[in-house]
């Protein structure tokens, strides 16, 4: 699909969903969480999905959670700026976050070029071995690709490798992705107007 494509607004019109990557494990995590929350509400069981590369909007290796939420928020802005509404842009990060202990952790974030939704996957500890050399500069994939013996960044990933395949990095993701799309199909918990 042409990322300049518009998408009317209809009852029976597809979500139009942006993944700010074109990384297997994100796409196919915003494709897994999109089939779940299509059980909760109808409109999610119509959508169309277009990978889209956004570039180097965020930090080859974010070392806090902070760093990871803003590059999943970069990468969603990115998207929304060609998208034509309506749409909902996904960017998705993954990360080291040193508090309370040096783990791997996974953001996604969600907009409709208006309302922003964010969420965070599971984590899980580094092997100090692999740890050190993070913080000493190297970027977790190289790591991890070095550590398998083949490249598994973009698939299998850190999770993959770490828990011998079960959770993988595409499992990280759709968690986060859930919970980042949750003011988009649970619209009456963060509808403001619903709590008066």
């Amino acid at each position: 699909m042409d990322s300049h494509h518009q998408v009317t607004k209809s009852p029976n019109s597809p979500i139009h969903i942006l993944v700010a990557s074109t990384r297997p494990a994100k796409v196919d995590a915003v494709r897994a969480a999109v089939e779940q929350i299509a059980a909760v509400n109808a409109r999610f069981k119509s959508v169309a999905i277009e990978s889209k590369e956004v570039g180097a909007v965020a930090p080859a290796m974010p070392m806090s959670d902070r760093e990871t939420l803003d590059g999943a928020r970069a990468r969603a802005a990115a998207a929304a700026r060609s998208a034509v509404p309506p749409f909902l842009a996904i960017g998705l990060e993954g990360g080291l976050s040193s508090e309370p202990l040096e783990t791997l952790t996974s953001w996604a974030v969600a907009t409709d070029g208006v309302r922003w939704g964010y969420g965070s996957g599971g984590r899980i500890v580094l092997p100090d071995a692999i740890a050190r050399q993070v913080r000493d500069g190297r970027e977790l994939g190289d790591v991890i690709d070095e550590a398998a013996g083949e490249a598994i960044r973009g698939t299998r990933g850190a999770w993959g490798l770490l828990t011998l395949d079960v959770v993988g990095r595409r499992d990280a993701f759709i968690t986060a992705t859930i919970a980042a799309l949750a003011p988009f199909y649970n619209q009456a918990m963060y509808d403001p107007q619903h709590h008066r």
